[in-house]
């Protein structure tokens, strides 16, 4: 994902249902420096403590490790090597399910889109044995995942019941202090959120993304 707290809004309750599966890892592409109002915050301040946020979310829970790429908010189309960054640790860690950005959202934030984009390509380049050789010399054999989730989405065709991970997706996204803080009432909005995704479906919650054909 594009930023710190990117993950938990997205896909929280199913990170949730997904940690009794088997390893999750996050890989968080930006600093998140640039997220504050506060003109007179730093951006590595900011960007120091959305980590922490991150690391606390993720810890509760369940996911195995937090990888931060540590590339500046706000920069990510400009930064050339992200797909090959994207590749090389898809084919260490051999992910059967990837869960990015939808770069196609009419929300979207331009990190969300060059996050997205660069995840596509480093699944390309992950799953082929001639694109950057190197990266067999040093021993990262290709990798194919067997599934792409983008999220959030506006063309959803696949939905995860998290009714019953619906408070632990709230209680991790209260960890990113930094973001909620400004918006009151955040939780009930997320809950109503959660619902509207579920409303074809016979649970209460939901979360939903475009499952991409790879």
């Amino acid at each position: 994902m594009a930023h710190p707290d990117d993950a938990e809004l997205a896909c929280g309750g199913s990170v949730a249902k997904w940690v009794g599966e088997g390893d999750v890892y996050y890989v968080i592409a930006s600093d998140g420096g640039k997220g504050s109002w506060d003109e007179n915050e730093a951006p590595y301040t900011v960007s120091c403590r959305r980590e922490d946020e991150q690391k606390k979310a993720a810890e509760y829970l369940g996911v195995k490790k937090v990888i931060f790429l540590q590339h500046s908010d706000g920069e990510l189309e400009n930064i050339s090597t992200l797909r090959v960054e994207f590749a090389a640790l898809i084919r260490k860690l051999k992910p059967y399910r990837i869960v990015a950005n939808d770069p196609w959202t009419k929300m979207f934030h331009p990190d969300h889109r060059a996050t997205a984009f660069a995840v596509i390509g480093g699944i390309m380049i992950a799953r082929d044995w001639h694109f950057y050789p190197f990266l067999r010399e040093i021993g990262l054999q290709p990798a194919r995942p067997e599934k792409l989730l983008l999220a959030p989405t506006d063309k959803p065709n696949f939905t995860v019941d998290i009714t019953g991970t619906m408070d632990k997706k709230i209680k991790a996204i209260s960890f990113h202090e930094s973001q909620v803080a400004v918006h009151e009432g955040w939780e009930e909005d997320i809950k109503k959120w959660s619902r509207e995704m579920a409303k074809d479906s016979d649970f209460e919650y939901g979360e939903t993304f475009y499952d991409m054909r790879l």
